[in-house]
């Protein structure tokens, strides 16, 4: 994303490129308005952000309908079949997703996280992170680009682990500890 504000910001615009804490920055002292797109019934609007900051819950684009013909390895690794039923009963995966925010290091989180999926033993979809040419243990398995309203209809019963938060703040609170193993092992 640096790369191409930076690029508009020279080629477009005609202004001097600026490193993400200057952008950050300005974003802060201007009061630019932005939204996170999250629901507040997952977490509320922290009490101390302006009026220039926005929480408008998710965007949905209602692609699983048109989503038709899902990679047979993924249907496989959920035991369901091309009809969309229960073919075996597999533990339900968790659901690891990062999107654009993967930090500075995005091969460091990419070791983390299967390390921490490793020691939990859970089965996980990993969206992001993972290369082409990493090789993944069985029990991770990396999607590419798969509509999540067609995904998560198999996580509202007992086929994908996102909704089980005990589970998953256990899980979260492995990787935390982890992550802060690691950097103090580093500093």
């Amino acid at each position: 994303m640096h790369t191409i504000v930076n690029n508009f910001r020279k080629k477009i615009l005609g202004l001097p490129t600026i490193h993400a804490r200057q952008a950050t920055n300005i974003l802060i002292d201007e009061r630019v308005p932005h939204t996170y797109c999250w629901s507040t019934a997952l977490a509320p609007k922290p009490s101390d952000w302006g009026s220039h900051i926005n929480v408008s819950g998710f965007f949905f684009l209602d692609l699983g309908t048109a989503y038709t013909n899902p990679p047979q390895d993924l249907l496989d690794f959920l035991g369901i079949s091309n009809d969309h039923h229960d073919t075996q009963n597999f533990p339900p995966p968790i659901y690891i997703g990062f999107g654009s925010i993967t930090g500075h290091d995005s091969r460091r989180l990419f070791e983390i996280v299967v390390d921490a999926i490793g020691k939990t033993g859970y089965r996980a979809l990993l969206s992001g992170l993972a290369t082409d040419n990493d090789l993944l243990p069985d029990n991770i398995f990396k999607i590419g680009n798969v509509p999540h309203d067609w995904l998560f209809q198999y996580g509202e019963y007992d086929k994908i682990k996102y909704h089980h938060f005990t589970d998953f703040y256990e899980f979260l609170k492995l990787l935390y500890i982890y992550i802060s193993y690691i950097y103090v092992v580093s500093v």
